[in-house]
């Protein structure tokens, strides 16, 4: 423990949250564990009493509580701010504001088009370089002027360097939905995914998390290490020093590169680069994996050149596209193509049009799945009541303006189509209290899906001994049983059902981001 810092005092009710037993105020048992406690006076103020846990023999442990377990104060808000991040993410941005403000430049149509052209070339480089190169190596780059180039340009982004944004981008991928280590998780709300990540101190489990992803291997690591240790001098260098001298320099607009392609377009890109997180995890679809929160997002595809479909991406993370279709939008896919038309990137990965289909198959087959369970099928035929051909001849004989019909060993009550069926009563007559499958199925007329559909409504009760001729039936309307086979007698492979499927989440590896 450092000398000059304060220990920590924990009040009563705060500790006994977390289970530790407090011995009676006059009292203090010999023991292991060493704990100050704040008690409350009658008075309301505060006493400070140690509190030693039962034991003996064990070396004292003083606990403490991370920042980010603890309740905002007037005393202790600043511990809880990220404050390199906060001076990139929110005071940049203010800065910009302010700097309009006072200056009012005048919006020229030169400096409009290269502040465009600066947030596409930034954009691009975040997610050629940053996200789809040294996250998940969907390609080779041969050239390391390109990679130090890109890196200089992505610095301008104001989204910090590649192996912090890196890191937490593959802790993100192998904790989403999982557990909560994810960096930006969405169950912490909105507000949090899109920026409050950023600017906020990290529990110790996200460290960790963001710990491991460093520990995994980035190709080109010397520039990786060059990125992180120049980060804010790149940034304010390629994110608004540059911009303003390429306006000045060409046409005599210098505050007007600062602030439109500089401080504006530092807050679009980090804004499009969040939108990710937030609006990317919460609105969209969801055609390869359902069970997952990353959607594919028209909006968020559009601003980010081509990341918004998170669906997608989740499914297949290494795959250099972000999308399966050859229309899809995604500018960085077309990037990459034309940097490896020039020969400067090689061995674009990309998964096979086969487990793509795949996983849209299984996706469609899940939704099917929860629509046929919602599904209305008639009385269970195992709940029904098993008649022998005896009960069923009495019931038809007492039967009173009533009709019933045995079709596949399955007991109908008729009656109510009795009046509407196409073939009339005398054809209800002579089927009933008999056994009219064959007619039913051709020999009379065949009926539709439909019409099988309808008389499942109907259904009373079961022969006993004709199991042989309803169990399948039975089986695909049993709504806690997927049927393994489709009506072609194919097996049905779910998500979640493939043989190397475990209900117990070992771990992540390097190559699950």
């Amino acid at each position: 423990m450092v000398p000059s810092v304060p220990e920590a005092v924990y009040p009563e009710e705060e500790l006994r949250k977390y289970h530790i037993d407090l011995p009676p105020s006059n009292s203090t048992p010999v023991g292991s564990q060493v704990v100050k406690v704040a008690r409350r006076r009658k008075d309301g103020s505060r006493r400070k009493q140690k509190v030693q846990n039962a034991g003996s023999g064990a070396p004292s442990q003083i606990i403490r509580r991370h920042i980010s377990e603890s309740s905002w104060t007037v005393k202790n808000w600043y511990r809880h701010i990220h404050w390199k991040n906060f001076t990139v993410v929110v005071i940049v941005p203010l800065l910009g504001l302010l700097t309009w403000v006072a200056t009012e430049p005048e919006p020229l149509r030169q400096t409009f088009l290269f502040a465009l052209f600066d947030y596409v070339i930034t954009v691009l480089s975040i997610n050629i370089l940053y996200h789809r190169y040294w996250c998940h190596h969907s390609f080779d780059i041969h050239n390391d002027y390109l990679i130090q180039l890109m890196s200089m340009v992505a610095s301008g982004g104001g989204i910090t360097c590649a192996l912090n944004w890196c890191a937490s981008h593959r802790a993100h991928h192998r904790h989403c939905d999982v557990t909560d280590r994810d960096p930006h998780s969405i169950r912490q709300g909105f507000i949090f995914s899109h920026v409050g990540w950023m600017i906020l101190i990290f529990n110790p489990r996200v460290s960790e998390s963001i710990k491991a992803g460093k520990l995994d291997e980035f190709s080109n690591n010397e520039a990786v290490q060059w990125e992180a240790q120049n980060y804010f001098s790149l940034f304010l260098s390629f994110g608004l020093i540059f911009p303003s001298v390429v306006c000045g320099w060409f046409w005599n607009d210098y505050i007007g590169g600062l602030v439109y392609a500089g401080f504006l377009k530092v807050f679009l890109v980090q804004q499009a680069m969040f939108l990710e997180n937030s609006l990317g995890h919460t609105f969209g679809i969801r055609p390869f994996n359902s069970s997952k929160s990353p959607r594919d997002n028209v909006i968020v595809n559009f601003l980010s050149l081509g990341e918004g479909n998170q669906n997608f991406h989740q499914e297949f993370p290494m795959d250099y596209r972000n999308g399966s279709q050859w229309y899809s939008w995604d500018p960085t896919k077309w990037s990459i193509r034309i940097l490896q038309g020039f020969g400067l990137i090689s061995n674009l990965k990309k998964a096979s049009q086969s487990s793509i289909d795949k996983s849209l198959v299984q996706e469609e087959q899940r939704q099917l799945d929860n629509m046929r369970s919602d599904l209305k099928w008639g009385i269970p035929i195992d709940r029904l009541p098993v008649f022998t051909p005896e009960q069923l001849k009495e019931l038809a004989k007492n039967a009173r303006g009533r009709y019933y019909v045995v079709v596949s060993g399955i007991i109908h009550d008729v009656t109510p189509f009795a009046k509407d069926h196409p073939g009339g009563l005398a054809l209800m007559d002579a089927a009933h209290g008999k056994d009219a499958t064959t007619a039913f199925n051709g020999a009379v007329y065949q009926h539709s899906n439909a019409a099988r559909n309808l008389l499942a409504t109907m259904r009373i009760g079961v022969l006993g001994g004709s199991e042989d001729l309803y169990w399948k039936q039975e089986r695909m309307e049993n709504k806690s049983v997927p049927l393994d086979s489709d009506s072609g007698g194919h097996k049905i492979v779910r998500s979640g059902s493939q043989a190397t499927t475990s209900n117990n989440v070992i771990g992540g590896t390097a190559d699950a981001a």
